[in-house]
């Protein structure tokens, strides 16, 4: 197995050099016509750009010379690896990255789920918080307050038929989640 992937390994080394030859060789062939443009690029870097442009133009299935043809959700895979690699350098020399990125669908839904349970937990915490504070106060002027609303929950799920596997899990969530208000374990 390891003899395979050192031979993919090597594949990719020689593609890799062949493609740099033929970008070397370009940019030294072109040199005079670029210089008459002034320094905003070298020809080295003009002909990777057009080298990785055709190249992606090719992965996705479109047209090199028109840009037609190709398949978008091809492109936004391979643009989500991008991404994906630059937050990884960014993180990686610790810049705080100053590019929102692109969601997608998925990502927009997932994002808001997640705000949605965030705040949601901000509510239970602040509605537990108030409801112990109430039967705290409410305790001191009746003691019995606590063991009613145990009695009260014991009675609502206490029946002559069994529960359901789910109905059980439902009961046994409720009376836990009771006794953190009231602060008393059943």
């Amino acid at each position: 197995m390891q003899d395979k992937v050192d031979a993919v390994k090597q594949a990719e080394r020689t593609m890799m050099d062949a493609i740099h030859a033929a970008i070397t060789q370009a940019a030294k062939e072109s040199e005079a016509a670029f210089q008459s443009l002034g320094p905003r690029t070298t020809t080295h870097t003009y002909f990777a750009d057009v080298a990785m442009r055709r190249l992606f133009l090719h992965l996705c299935g479109a047209d090199a010379d028109t840009a037609k043809g190709g398949d978008p959700e091809h492109a936004w895979d391979i643009l989500y690896v991008g991404r994906g690699t630059a937050r990884y350098w960014e993180k990686e020399q610790g810049i705080r990255s100053r590019r929102r990125k692109a969601e997608s669908h998925a990502e927009l839904e997932r994002e808001r789920r997640e705000k949605s349970a965030l705040t949601q937990s901000a509510q239970k915490v602040v509605t537990e918080t108030a409801i112990r504070a109430l039967i705290e106060h409410a305790s001191i002027s009746d003691p019995d307050l606590r063991d009613r609303l145990l009695a009260t929950i014991e009675e609502r799920f206490s029946t002559a038929d069994p529960l359901s596997q789910v109905e059980q899990e439902f009961a046994d969530l409720a009376k836990v989640s009771l006794a953190r208000l009231i602060g008393k374990v059943t």
